[in-house]
């Protein structure tokens, strides 16, 4: 596979003096498998943590990389920072909102979608017009995930990872320390942005509900010994600044409208210790979806691509975007030259569809 880092300059959306530039790294398989849709997995990271996130390189440690893990199955990853994070460009982060974000991050989106579909945007890529988009976030880029597609629906489905549509809370090892880490944005309201890192945010753990037992010390070290989640220094996987409308993120209700907008195929995906109170009710914060999954990740804590059973979400995410960009092909497309009348003539249309399979899978034969 090859790595390719990319600025993406998205100025023209932006009420910010130019320029201004989301920061991207594409990870692209050795071979793509043009018999099938080809398929785009866009990642954006949770607060405190860059593109990286998603590309893990731990000294001493093996297999924590996701877009490699999605590459080595001939899908194209695409990591980024948001704006006024990471890398990517830095303007007042508290006059970044939800929709310079959501702006922002579409643009993005589109402009390096359209690159894989005319074959322009590396070398090497054939053009892949027929291309379907996968938008994935997690935590806050769950956040944004939804913001951005409930308003500019540049995707053709999302997996929201690590981030509840209707009440995002970090748990804690009590119910009371629960309850009262939530009331540390008793003194938010709908439209007003405060400091992440103000005094009485941080007092909370946050190595418990971050991390499961089982990952390694060092690792747990590594993200958190330069300040947590208020970052002093960063690891490669970090991000020193954050937006300050990422606070309102954590309201009841915050992306509510956006979630309900959503009319595209939908994956939450959560660990067994998680910002999701309830994850069997997240389906119905998307109304409008017709297709909605939910995975819910055993010793797997908020920060996934740490855990020890990853691979459990990786290998999930991978078998649904396959199966609904198959769905995606058939629903419209492929019944063109099916009868009504005929079932007969609806199943030789099915079988003809190629199957995006996980490696080391093999078609089964028909019955």
């Amino acid at each position: 596979m090859k790595r390719f880092e990319i600025r993406v300059d998205v100025s023209s959306v932006l009420p910010f003096p130019a320029p201004m530039e989301l920061a991207a790294t594409i990870v692209v398989p050795d071979t793509i498998d043009e018999s099938g849709r080809p398929i785009v997995i866009f990642g954006v990271p949770g607060g405190g943590y860059g593109r990286r996130y998603f590309d893990l390189d731990l000294a001493g440690h093996e297999g924590y990389s996701e877009a490699a893990y999605h590459a080595e199955r001939g899908m194209i990853f695409i990591a980024l920072d948001h704006l006024g994070v990471g890398e990517s460009s830095q303007p007042d982060p508290t006059k970044i909102d939800y929709e310079t974000l959501a702006t922002s991050y579409a643009y993005a989106v589109n402009s390096l979608s359209a690159g894989l579909r005319d074959g322009s945007l590396v070398d090497g890529l054939p053009a892949l017009s027929d291309l379907f988009a996968v938008g994935i976030g997690q935590s806050m880029g769950g956040a944004v995930t939804i913001l951005t597609q409930g308003r500019l629906a540049p995707f053709d489905a999302i997996g929201v990872f690590g981030y509840s549509a209707f009440h995002t809370v970090i748990p804690q090892p009590t119910t009371g320390a629960t309850e009262a880490g939530i009331r540390r944005f008793d003194d938010l309201a709908p439209g007003k942005y405060s400091d992440p890192f103000a005094p009485g945010r941080l007092n909370i753990d946050y190595i418990w509900p971050f991390h499961w037992e089982d990952v390694p010390a060092e690792i747990v070290a590594m993200d958190t010994e330069g300040g947590y989640p208020q970052r002093r220094t960063s690891p490669s996987f970090g991000s020193l600044s954050m937006p300050h409308c990422a606070v309102q993120m954590m309201l009841p209700g915050a992306v509510e409208a956006e979630a309900a907008a959503i009319t595209v195929p939908v994956f939450v995906g959560v660990g067994a210790r998680d910002t999701s109170p309830d994850p069997h009710r997240e389906p119905a914060a998307y109304p409008n979806s017709p297709d909605i999954s939910l995975m819910v990740v055993p010793t797997m804590a908020h920060m996934h691509n740490f855990a020890s059973t990853r691979e459990v979400l990786w290998q999930r995410t991978s078998a649904w975007a396959c199966m609904v960009a198959g769905a995606a092909r058939l629903i419209v497309p492929t019944m063109r030259g099916a009868r009504p009348d005929n079932p007969a003539s609806v199943h030789e249309k099915l079988e003809e569809q190629p199957v995006c399979l996980p490696a080391g899978s093999t078609r089964l034969p028909p019955n």
